[in-house]
């Protein structure tokens, strides 16, 4: 992917002395072709240690510079390729320079400053170059007509193929009689031009006194500030303290007015350690048409990008582009429909992308990880791309859970108090992938329950039908025997044969049953061979292994394999001979027919018996319908028995269940906690923010409703109902209670009676006990469950503080005090990309400096994408990268065009910048004249 034209961090050395040098370690090359050799050792030198940039300054010489950027243009990749130029080394032709009075200064110009020009430098400060040819540089003599440092600028500026493409870094170590910072120097130090100075060595050695001074807080040196590079003085062959230490400086191109700029913005431009960068951010934007911007292709910045451009020239627009691509649910500002971004974004994307079939991709990175969304406005198809994998179909929930931007359109910054979901959306979007997570095992949690409470149901139907089995099998049980022992003029012997008959009836149902359950063991065990078989295909080294843990992992592999291999076949053993004991001449098979023998010769005596008691045939013939039912009713009961012992125990499945559920919602409830805490915090003081747990009843108070609809109970009941339960100090836990007596009104059987001691709850809460009669005739088993599913939300409270230890309600703050509060928030949080336009219109005038400070670290910390008409928050908050808009035709406000990019160190940016947000440099002057600055 194409780098923005932005401006980025470059590692740069810019004190690097060359083998002329006098105080040079190592060899001193002097022909053309030694000195390239050199050089091509001094850019790989470079490459390794993970250098971008580097000053070449040498004592009053420019001999070597050409040298090393001619092996910088040239150097080759592993692939044998030139480097892009975004890539390679930067080289800044330099002098160090030794002014009157031993000032000692770098002169570094422009990296593309010409060669056959850099005589002529020399010439302009009337410095006599040096032999070219000489191996070492003659002693330093100081420029004594040069007196002071703004001396210096005044000479060079003379020649108008030098002013502006160069930069004076003075020496401002804390020790030395070349430093700046010496005894004295004051008046100079005031009235120098130069915006930042260098140090041989770490800014470590800074003393608390220059610390000060270079902060521009100490009166006596003008309250000047000073941006400070530490370099590394590095002159030796073996290059061992090349780049040590080193500074981190952004530019976009390579000049010595971006390095001017860089010293302007010194707080977010130089760094003395590894820069800390926004590792999630959007990284490109393409529209294939619009009818309003025409293609679009816009390259962002991983920190800090501010889009501006006259009104109406499309700078909502790509930002609408960009959170309707990234599928972000735009929260309503207002009631009115034109207020209503959600709906303003649709007919954007109606009006302007589907008559002309419109595509827009948003690319974004996630620990180095592409991302690429497709959104088509004509099918509304959604494709997402991750990595080096094809696109494939996706759903708007997943792509916002991968990204879930934070933003606001215009003015709905001043408006977050007025709306609950919107001060929701500000406290959870910080952790919402820890909410997602939390969520998304609550809805399993929730599906599992839903699972369980169909067995549960099944259960206690099981249940009532194996107590009715029960009852009539025992009652058939008595019949029968009451029937036989009225049956008289029997023998003793076909008497005990009628006696008998229970007996061998209960041996037959126990042996039926235990072959059923024999002959499930039997499948189920077949079941477990095939399952194993599918573990051991799944049980193959992995691809991609690291060659030192090669052995290891196939050794694994194969050992698990031989694992399956042999547990399938000794459970595929053991069923064989099970099946073996079972064939015919079996003990198993021989005991079993020897049982059906048995009783079917009991079966027929017992026949018989009934035959030859001819003279009871109407008691014979009821007895044999009293058997027929108890034969059908135990079977009956051994079914169900099965079946209930094969569900096991939902219930106590339910109560662990729903314990999880519960526990999750906890968790969620002290997650929003804390994060409401660390917005207290993070505000400074502006706001309180807390959270009323259990508070966002509404869904589950809408679902109840549904839930009795059309039983009579007063909507002005159930009003009081929730009420009583969100003035309770546990509303989740008592919610938990009163779900637990719902459920036992809805189990009441239809005539019973019950009382306010088995609801004690409801009761309590206003709901009595004639309404909750009228509610069990709405009630069943599934309205039930979807009402114990339905989650109970927490809702976040926010208090501004008007002077210390007061507060008062966040919505009786001004919209500029709101929109502060939350601004300073938002720009002290990590993670997620920030979009907001033109957040000066929430904001009052005086606090926007105090934003601009907090946009210098904020984006360390998160990409930011700002809209905006305010020079203040483009200009002063050091925006690295600079989008342009403008009309496509002047005059004509029907279509916008993207005009130029870049970062604010490019002329062209700074000129547009000026047009557009400050009325011209004419206006600008005037308005200086006039404050009397």
């Amino acid at each position: 992917m194409d780098r923005d034209r932005g401006a980025h961090f470059h590692r740069a050395d810019f004190q690097v002395h060359t083998p002329r040098d006098g105080q040079w370690k190592g060899k001193k090359p002097v022909s053309d072709d030694d000195r390239a050799a050199y050089a091509q050792s001094f850019v790989a030198a470079c490459r390794r240690i993970g250098l971008n940039a580097v000053a070449i300054t040498d004592h009053h010489d420019l001999v070597f510079a050409p040298f090393i950027r001619r092996a910088a243009a040239e150097e080759l990749d592993e692939h044998g390729e030139h480097y892009s130029p975004a890539q390679r080394l930067t080289v800044f032709p330099g002098v160090e320079l030794t002014l009157a009075l031993a000032r000692q200064a770098l002169l570094i110009l422009d990296a593309d400053f010409p060669d056959d020009r850099l005589p002529s430098v020399l010439q302009a400060l009337a410095i006599t170059p040096h032999d070219p040819t000489a191996a070492t540089l003659p002693d330093v003599k100081p420029l004594d007509h040069i007196t002071s440092l703004a001396d210096l600028h005044k000479k060079l500026d003379e020649h108008d193929w030098l002013k502006g493409r160069y930069i004076v870094l003075p020496n401002a170590s804390d020790s030395g009689h070349k430093t700046i910072m010496r005894k004295g120097m004051q008046a100079e130090y005031k009235d120098m031009p130069c915006v930042g100075g260098y140090l041989d060595g770490s800014v470590d050695k800074i003393g608390t006194g220059n610390q000060r001074i270079f902060a521009g807080v100490d009166a006596s040196w003008g309250n000047k500030p000073l941006a400070i590079f530490q370099t590394s003085d590095a002159r030796s062959e073996d290059f061992a303290s090349l780049g040590a230490p080193s500074t981190w400086v952004k530019w976009a191109e390579p000049t010595g007015e971006a390095l001017r700029q860089a010293c302007l913005g010194h707080q977010s431009r130089i760094a003395h350690v590894v820069p800390q960068i926004p590792t999630v951010f959007i990284s490109r934007i393409t529209v294939s048409n619009s009818k309003f911007l025409g293609p679009v292709d816009v390259v962002f910045n991983s920190q800090y990008n501010a889009i501006i451009g006259g009104r109406g020239t499309g700078k909502s627009t790509i930002l609408d582009y960009v959170r309707w691509g990234l599928c972000d649910q735009a929260a309503q500002a207002g009631d009115e429909e034109l207020a209503n971004p959600t709906v303003r974004r649709e007919r954007l994307i109606e009006n302007t992308l589907k008559p002309v079939g419109g595509q827009v991709e948003v690319f974004f990175t996630i620990n180095e990880i592409p991302h690429v969304v497709r959104r088509d406005a004509a099918t509304g198809e959604i494709q997402l791309k991750v990595g080096e994998e094809d696109f494939a179909k996706v759903r708007e929930e997943h792509v916002r859970s991968l990204l879930p931007v934070h933003a606001y359109s215009q003015k709905q910054l001043s408006s977050v108090a007025l709306r609950m979901d919107e001060l929701t959306r500000f406290v959870t979007a910080p952790v919402q992938r820890s909410l997602d997570s939390i969520d998304q095992r609550v809805a399993e949690s929730a599906g599992k329950l839903r699972e369980n409470y169909a067995k549960v149901q099944r259960a206690r139907e099981l249940d009532s039908s194996v107590s009715r089995q029960q009852l009539t099998e025992r009652s058939l049980a008595e019949q029968a025997a009451n029937l036989r022992g009225a049956l008289t003029d029997l023998s003793e012997e076909d008497r005990a044969t009628l006696s008998a008959k229970p007996q061998f009836d209960s041996v037959r149902e126990s042996l039926v049953s235990q072959e059923r359950e024999l002959q499930d063991a039997f499948a189920q065990a077949n079941a477990v061979v095939e399952r194993l078989g599918v573990v051991q295909t799944n049980l193959d080294v992995p691809a991609d292994v690291p060659a030192d843990i090669a052995d290891a992992v196939a050794a694994l592999a194969a050992a698990r394999q031989q694992l399956i291999q042999n547990l399938q076949g000794a459970i595929s053993e053991a069923l064989n001979t099970a099946a073996s004991a079972r064939t015919e001449g079996a003990a198993e098979h021989a005991a079993a027919v020897t049982i059906s023998e048995a009783i079917s010769s009991f079966n027929e005596r017992y026949e018989e018996v009934k035959r030859r008691s001819s003279a009871h045939q109407a008691k014979l013939d009821e007895l044999a319908g009293v058997e027929d039912r108890r034969t059908q009713a135990a079977g009956l009961l051994a079914t169900h028995k099965r079946d209930r012992q094969a569900i096991g125990d939902p219930f106590k499945a339910h109560t662990e269940l729903r314990g999880e559920l519960i526990a999750q919602y906890r968790e969620r409830s002290e997650l929003l906690s804390e994060e409401t805490a660390r917005l207290t915090g993070l505000s400074e003081g502006l706001l309180r923010a807390s959270i009323n747990l259990g508070q966002g009843l509404a869904p589950v108070e809408e679902r109840f409703r549904g839930y009795i609809q059309g039983s009579g109970v007063r909507g002005g009941k159930i009003d009081q109902l929730f009420a009583g339960l969100r003035g309770e100090t546990d509303p989740l836990g008592t919610w938990e209670l009163v779900l637990t007596e719902l459920e036992s009104l809805l189990r009441l059987e239809a005539d019973a009676v019950h009382t306010s001691e088995t609801t004690p709850i409801l009761t309590r809460l206003g709901f009595p006990l004639v309404d909750q009669q009228r509610a069990r005739t709405r009630m069943t088993a599934d309205g039930w469950l979807d009402l114990a599913l339905t989650p109970i939300r927490d809702e976040p409270l926010f208090e501004y503080q008007t002077k210390e230890n007061e507060f008062i309600a966040f919505s009786a703050a001004s919209a500029g005090q709101q929109a502060t509060a939350l601004l300073r928030v938002l720009l002290a949080q990590t993670g997620v990309p920030l979009i907001i336009d033109q957040p000066e219109e929430d904001l009052d005038s005086q606090v926007v400096q105090d934003v601009v400070t907090r946009i210098w670290s904020a984006k360390q910390k998160r990409q930011l994408i700002f809209a905006s008409h305010n020079a203040n928050l483009v200009v002063n908050g050091d925006a690295e990268l600079v989008i342009a808009f403008d009309y496509r035709k002047q005059g004509d406000q029907s279509g916008g065009r993207v005009k130029l990019e870049g970062a604010i160190d490019v002329p062209a940016v700074r000129d547009e910048i000026t047009r557009v947000m400050e009325g011209g440099e004419k206006a600008f002057r005037l308005r200086k004249e006039r404050y009397g600055f």
